[in-house]
């Protein structure tokens, strides 16, 4: 049966009969990820938190020799590099060997990815890419990559107060129900791992009331989902001026780059900590806020490095990324297309253990005509009351359109103080037009983008969505 033809038979069934399609979804997937060696791999990553830098670096300068090794005989692309290049495995003995190797480009894997294939292993699972620069793409994953993301989020959750299992929230891009149907219930129960599953996409002032029913009743230790949905929700919150009537441990967002006034919306409404985590859709890289805020690059699943970026500032860097268990598709210094902050002192280790923040795709910044990358500009927003929402749109390359979602108290004035925040971080040299919106559109996966640049620009990448 067919993606589309199971779509059509979803949308044309009750309600009740749709809970349990998501139920047997989600069973399914359950199997998948948390049977075999799951266990062990989540034993592993338990200990991995504690390991200290020799022993991060024991593991993976041994597991990088493996996948080398692996690559050199199983591998056609890398069959020839490696030829070409005149090196072996025995040429990777440690994680600083990987300078060895040129930096591999979004562009060269979408053009060739079969060659990317291992001989005689087939995947266990394929992971789609959005496809954002039009061209999308197939990541073949192995089992144990792909158990391991699990047990990555699995751990982190733990990590934040948050047991397997717990009542869960999803704020996401799932498509609960069609758009056009504004009849509730705007959820559905994946029994499977207690999960009840919201529409991002029905959330709006007369809709509300049911949410925050609907979220008493339920009582959920976590929220999980993109910032942007999950703070849409909060200011819904405030601007009821109500409070919710369940306390969360925590608040877990993904997907996409969290805003700092994203951060303070969701803590003030569900005073709890908001904890972002950072993955990409090639299993390469996972990296979970601590409780100091900084993001822990995982060990196990892989090796990142962080290579500056003049372009973006000397604290700013372009993430590359090494898989250590992905043998079906290997990727050995990929560029995932994301960039980030190390934390100070500033710039010292090209392998990083942790990063500050992520600042996301190389695409998200606005461009000056003399050639400056502005990252970051969540913070124009500051201090300013009445704004619930923003979008900055650079459309030419002397000119930005800020889209503003405004909330019924707010003072003209500060809209002049957002475009001159704006001016100011950008030298001036753009014309800034304010825009007042109703709604920010979200992409065609939900997603939420604060700065798009309609110019022509290097792709980012797709954020791992677990939730």
């Amino acid at each position: 049966m067919t993606a589309g033809i199971v779509q059509r038979v979803y949308d044309g069934s009750p309600v009740w009969f749709q809970n349990l399609l998501v139920s047997a979804y989600g069973y399914n997937l359950y199997r998948k990820r948390y049977t075999g060696g799951y266990r062990e791999l989540l034993e592993q990553v338990r200990r991995a938190r504690h390991w200290d830098a020799d022993e991060i670096e024991a593991y993976q300068s041994e597991r990088l020799h493996e996948m080398v090794r692996h690559c050199r005989h199983s591998v056609p692309y890398y069959q020839s590099l490696f030829a070409k290049l005149g090196l072996t495995e025995q040429d990777f003995t440690a994680t600083r060997d990987l300078t060895k190797l040129p930096i591999l480009d979004k562009a060269t894997l979408r053009a060739e990815p079969e060659r990317f294939r291992a001989a005689g292993e087939q995947p266990f699972m394929i992971q789609h890419t959005s496809g954002s620069t039009g061209t999308p793409l197939a990541l073949a994953v192995n089992r144990r990559t792909y158990q391991l993301a699990m047990a990555l989020l699995v751990e982190f959750e733990e990590y934040h107060g948050v047991p397997f299992g717990a009542r869960r929230a999803t704020f996401a891009g799932r498509m609960i129900q069609p758009a056009e149907c504004t009849t509730p219930p705007f959820a559905r129960f994946n029994r499977a791992e207690n999960q009840m599953l919201f529409s991002s996409y029905h959330l709006n002032d007369n809709s509300f009331p049911w949410y925050q029913q609907a979220l008493e009743h339920f009582q959920p230790m976590e929220l999980i989902g993109y910032p942007s949905a999950i703070a849409d929700l909060a200011n819904h919150y405030q601007q009821a001026g109500t409070r919710p009537g369940f306390q969360p441990q925590a608040v877990v967002t993904n997907s996409e780059t969290l805003l700092d006034w994203q951060r303070t919306v969701i803590e003030s409404v569900f005073g709890c900590p908001v904890r972002d985590y950072y993955g990409t859709a090639e299993y390469a890289l996972f990296a979970g806020q601590d409780s100091e805020g900084l993001y822990r690059l995982n060990p196990v699943l892989g090796i990142t490095e962080a290579i500056p970026d003049e372009t973006t500032g000397a604290e700013t860097a372009t993430l590359v990324a090494t898989t250590l268990t992905n043998t079906t598709m290997p990727l050995l210094r990929y560029r995932i297309g994301d960039t980030a902050q190390l934390p100070e002192p500033a710039y010292q280790p090209v392998r990083p253990a942790s990063l500050a923040r992520i600042n996301g795709r190389i695409d998200d910044y606005v461009e000056t005509p003399d050639g400056r990358r502005i990252g970051r500009l969540d913070h124009i927003f500051k201090g300013l009351n009445g704004i619930a929402e923003a979008q900055i749109v650079q459309d030419a390359k002397d000119h930005c359109t800020i889209k503003v979602v405004v909330q019924p108290d707010l003072d003209p004035a500060e809209l002049r103080t957002l475009e001159d925040n704006l001016s100011k971080r950008t030298a001036g040299m753009l014309a800034i037009t304010i825009q007042q919106v109703d709604r920010i559109p979200r992409g065609a996966n939900g997603k939420f983008r604060a700065v798009i640049r309609e110019l022509s620009a290097p792709q980012g990448t797709q954020a791992m969505d677990q939730a």
